[in-house]
């Protein structure tokens, strides 16, 4: 294997990674009859002494079957690359996201482009800048004595249940989107709010925030019509699990389950 370079090449939300010592990283060596003008290709710099690049084809047809490389949908590839790769995979597809979606400025209509050495864009005619976007995400566990509240969403998978989550809003601090999505999608009071700790989750640019926090009051009702289910379990009568392992509300049941 090159001990010096990774290429994460990916069309659409799906990611090529190749087999090595029963394990799945990103590809060693990039395939010259790849590199189309259609591309996308962005410099990520160095991580864990890796010159890593982040590449999009328009399509599967623009990859070469080569020996040992598969294909995952995005999602699917985290517990497959395992902690190591998981963070530049993550910034890999937030940013050629980023890079496909930020073509003109907002202020004047001209074309912008990536500095060099920067994920920073500049508007060719007004000269201002575009970063990118991070949208700020909070994930709460709430504990009710010995059991949790666990949820699922109507378009949720037969067997997934999460946890109550939610996008925070313009002026509001992370405790109080807690307080608020709680409140909003089951009807309930929290307190005892605690940090756990964060993740970035590239669908397509979230940071997400997990809390733990206690049951306050109220009874469950579903105020916005987000959550179709939701009821308290302990630890040996949970309905089911996140759809992903490799995640902070997977991590946030996990702590539960080990106290």
């Amino acid at each position: 294997m090159s001990d010096n370079k990774k290429y994460f090449i990916f069309v659409g939300s799906t990611i090529f990674l190749q087999k090595y010592n029963n394990n799945l990283v990103p590809l060693e060596y990039m395939p010259s009859e790849i590199i189309k003008d259609s591309c996308n290709i962005i410099d990520l710099g160095l991580y864990s002494g890796y010159s890593c690049v982040a590449i999009e084809l328009a399509s599967f047809g623009d990859m070469p079957s080569i020996n040992g490389v598969v294909s995952l949908p995005l999602k699917s590839s985290f517990a497959a690359v395992g902690d190591m790769w998981f963070y530049p995979l993550v910034k890999s597809y937030h940013l050629l996201d980023w890079d496909k979606k930020s073509k003109y400025c907002s202020q004047c209509g001209g074309s912008i482009a990536m500095r060099a050495n920067a994920f920073e864009k500049v508007c060719s005619s007004c000269e201002l800048s575009f970063f990118p976007r991070i949208s700020p995400s909070i994930i709460v566990l709430i504990k009710n004595e010995n059991k949790i509240l666990l949820a699922r969403s109507a378009h949720f998978a037969a067997g997934i249940y999460g946890l109550i989550a939610g996008f925070v809003e313009p002026g509001e601090t992370l405790e109080q989107a807690v307080h608020r999505e709680v409140y909003e999608e089951v009807g309930l009071k929290v307190d005892n709010l605690c940090y756990f700790r964060s993740q970035p989750w590239p669908f397509p640019d979230s940071l997400v925030i997990g809390f733990t926090a206690d049951y306050a009051g109220g009874n469950i009702s579903f105020l916005d019509g987000e959550i179709a289910e939701a009821a308290w379990y302990g630890k040996d009568d949970m309905p089911g699990r996140p759809s992903s392992s490799v995640s902070i509300a997977s991590d946030l049941i996990d702590s539960f389950i080990l106290e």
